[in-house]
């Protein structure tokens, strides 16, 4: 069993902004938001979300996606972070409700390679999205896509000590369910725990992770 592993959510955590969020108010039509108010609510999963999220985008191409993926950020001190998690030999994944396709092109423009990644699969395939979910799970108490507490449940087996690293939605229920040892938060999720009071610790950038982790 080893020590440790850092868990980490990507839209809105790694990157600067939530990255499908901000590319369907840049692109899809009025009707998105109606879509994501039913996710947010928890009406429908993360699938049925972003499949009729990416439905309401007219004339989808890579061409559009890789338009959209070169405005994005990721967080200042992230590839610092990863440097330092390989020279302390920690291990590190992301743990996504999101898409593959966005993920890998996010990190390949940033030159990272070699993060373990679980998330939904995305194949681009005659102007839409086929999208797969590889960890959905029928006990999924919000019917994600990728269930993270399964993940982050099936985690345990091989690791002492968690730490997750988390902004959002798709946060809330782990942050909830799942027995972290550190739990790191910011906006919408830091809301979240404060109101349901659970024990959390408030981040701004990586920079402030590493500071406490190593």
């Amino acid at each position: 069993m080893k020590e440790k592993i850092i868990i980490s959510d990507f839209d809105g955590t790694i990157t600067k902004k939530d990255t499908l969020y901000h590319f369907f108010k840049e692109y899809a039509s009025d009707g998105w938001m109606t879509v994501e108010k039913l996710w947010k609510e928890r009406k429908i999963g993360s699938k049925e979300c972003l499949i009729r999220e990416f439905e309401l985008v007219e004339n989808l191409s890579v061409e559009l996606i890789e338009e959209f993926i070169a405005t994005l950020e990721l967080d200042g001190y992230f590839k610092d972070f990863i440097e330092l998690t390989n020279k302390n030999d920690v291990d590190f994944i992301i743990v996504s409700d999101g898409i593959d396709y966005f993920i890998n092109r996010v990190l390949e423009k940033n030159n990272i390679k070699n993060l373990k990644i679980i998330s939904n699969i995305g194949k681009f395939s005659k102007n839409s999205f086929e999208i797969t979910c590889p960890m959905e799970y029928k006990g999924c108490k919000v019917n994600s896509g990728t269930c993270k507490c399964k993940v982050i449940e099936n985690l345990k087996k091989n690791y002492k000590e968690l730490i997750y690293i988390g902004d959002g939605t798709s946060d809330f229920c782990v942050a909830e369910n799942v027995k972290l040892n550190k739990l790191f938060v910011k906006d919408s999720l830091l809301e979240f725990c404060i109101d349901k009071n659970i024990k959390h610790t408030k981040y701004n950038t990586f920079k402030d992770i590493a500071d406490i982790i190593f």
